[in-house]
This record gives C-alpha cells, structure tokens and sequence, in this order.
C-alpha cells in the first residue's frame, strides 16, 4: 500500500497535461492507480484461500464467508470495506 501510495504521490507530482486529451489521460492514471488501491484492500481484508484468490498466510477457506460479499465504498476519500449477507 505504501508503495501505491508513493506512486500516486509521484505521479500527481510530474503530471501535466497541453490538452483535454492528455488531462483525461493523466485522470485515467490516478484513477488506475486508485482501483489498485482498493483491490489490494480488498485482497487483504479477504483473510482466507478460495478459488483463484489465495493466499499463502491464510491457506483454508471459511466456511462463515460461504454466503457473504465483501463490499467496499469511497465515503468522504476513505474506503469503507464491510461484509454483507448474499440476497
């Protein structure tokens, strides 16, 4: 995370855009940059192996997050991450 972090901050940093087009280009960055982000949050807050997403430190699956989503939201440019029953 830290190292996403400094990238964003270098990438903002060096940023400069002639045009629209290299604006929503640069815009495009910061918001790859920002997915990766909260995959990674994601990834970390999943605290078991199932299906393609393993993890050595966590090598068994949960049988509790049988019927459970992870959801995460951008609330005030904070990433909110919550568990909730599947519907």
């Amino acid at each position: 995370m830290k190292y996403l972090g400094d990238l964003k901050k270098k990438a903002i940093a060096s940023m400069k855009a002639d045009d629209s087009h290299t604006l929503m280009r640069c815009l495009e960055t910061i918001d790859l940059i920002e997915c990766g982000e909260v995959i990674f949050l994601a990834a970390l807050e999943r605290k078991e192996t199932r299906a393609l997403h393993v993890r050595s430190d966590y090598t068994f699956t949960n049988p509790l997050l049988q019927d459970k989503f992870l959801t995460l939201k951008q609330d005030g440019g904070k990433v909110q991450i919550e568990w909730r029953d599947r519907r």
